[in-house]
């Protein structure tokens, strides 16, 4: 990719650490035995609401969703304590978990109600399905999701926080430990590089070998925008290449597209 891969990623916020900064405070304090509660408090406030958000589509009852939320925080906790858990940014860790949790109850003791949709979704999993993979409807969905997981850890969390959960630069310095407008050019670096690495993949499956000719323009065509300022031969491809014309417009409308395709990713 023609991205730089900086490993700061921009200047460090002088007042909010990072998701990393407090794991491994927590780590270092649970392995002298003087774990500091605060920072337990920080990560917890920090999270809390996209998780509760999370759980309520999980759990009928606004009740189960706290204690869901609950025993995920805690058996997040354990895991760092125990030298596992997540290595940066939380979110997608959490969420997992959170998830996970809410599966293993519903195969106990049958106290935790769980919302229709997510009941369906447990035994799809149960009976060998892949309910993750039917969230990601058709093969561009699933190249977009690939890409997405290919790179930098610090790119995966910009690009949750900004496009699938809308937060705000502010928000997401205070979460990755930098500054607003080091946000901005993260994100931007990030989506760049989600761009690259989905041509990539969408090339290496073209069926058609002038595909790889063409589909190289594709992205100077995207940043370019509009179907107006396409070189005449890559606009004759598109008319009659369906793989390559899909390609187009979600790189066009990337924003948009990875919502879907993020969320289910993680």
């Amino acid at each position: 990719m023609s991205g730089s891969r900086d490993p700061a990623d921009g200047p460090r916020h002088p007042t909010a650490p990072s998701d990393g900064e407090l794991t491994r405070r927590l780590r270092k304090g649970f392995g002298s035995g003087t774990a500091d509660e605060s920072v337990c408090d920080l990560l917890y406030r920090r999270h809390r609401r996209a998780a509760l958000a999370y759980a309520r589509t999980c759990c009928r009852t606004p009740q189960d969703a706290e204690d869901l939320v609950s025993e995920a925080f805690a058996r997040t906790l354990q895991a760092v304590r125990s030298g596992a858990g997540p290595q940066g940014p939380w979110r997608a860790y959490l969420l997992a978990v959170v998830r996970h949790t809410a599966m293993q109850w519903s195969d106990g003791d049958g106290m935790t109600l769980l919302t229709a949709d997510f009941d369906t979704w447990c035994q799809q999993a149960a009976a060998g399905g892949d309910p993750q993979r039917r969230l990601l409807a058709g093969e561009d969905r699933r190249l977009l999701a690939r890409s997405f997981r290919a790179l930098p850890a610090r790119w995966r969390a910009v690009l949750w926080h900004t496009l699938v959960e809308e937060d705000s630069p502010h928000e997401v310095a205070a979460l990755l430990g930098i500054t607003p407008s080091a946000v901005t050019s993260l994100a931007f670096r990030a989506r760049e590089g989600l761009r690259e690495a989905y041509l990539l993949a969408h090339l290496d499956t073209a069926a058609e070998g002038r595909c790889g000719h063409y589909g190289h323009m594709l992205g100077s065509a995207v940043r370019r925008g509009g179907r107006a300022r396409q070189p005449r031969g890559l606009a004759r491809h598109l008319a009659g290449c369906e793989a390559c014309s899909r390609a187009y417009e979600e790189l066009l409308d990337l924003n948009s597209t990875m919502r879907g395709a993020v969320a289910a990713a993680v």
